[in-house]
């Protein structure tokens, strides 16, 4: 599997997402996260120091932008459990 840091790639991501602070790693994957989806590329927020992670602030808003720009699917990972995120999804 290929992936891309976002935090590396992508100016409007604040430091306090890199990953090392944050807990949580952005990156474009290529391939969905769960078993039952089609193949293709997507964005994966992935909780790497524990699922609370997930629900900063900084990873929240994280989240929206990438539902926003809409290019790819998002995906919120944590543990076994692969969500994908729809425009007015809370995270």
């Amino acid at each position: 599997m290929r992936w891309y840091c976002l935090w590396r790639k992508i100016g409007a991501l604040p430091d306090e997402l890199r990953p090392d602070r944050s807990g949580v790693v952005f990156a474009i994957e290529s391939r969905a996260p769960c078993a039952d989806v089609l193949d293709g590329a997507c964005v994966v927020g992935r909780a790497v120091d524990g699922e609370g992670a997930l629900g900063s602030a900084e990873a929240t808003e994280a989240f929206a932008m990438f539902v926003r720009e809409g290019s790819f699917p998002v995906w919120k990972v944590s543990n076994q459990e692969a969500t994908l995120m729809r425009p007015g999804d809370r995270t």
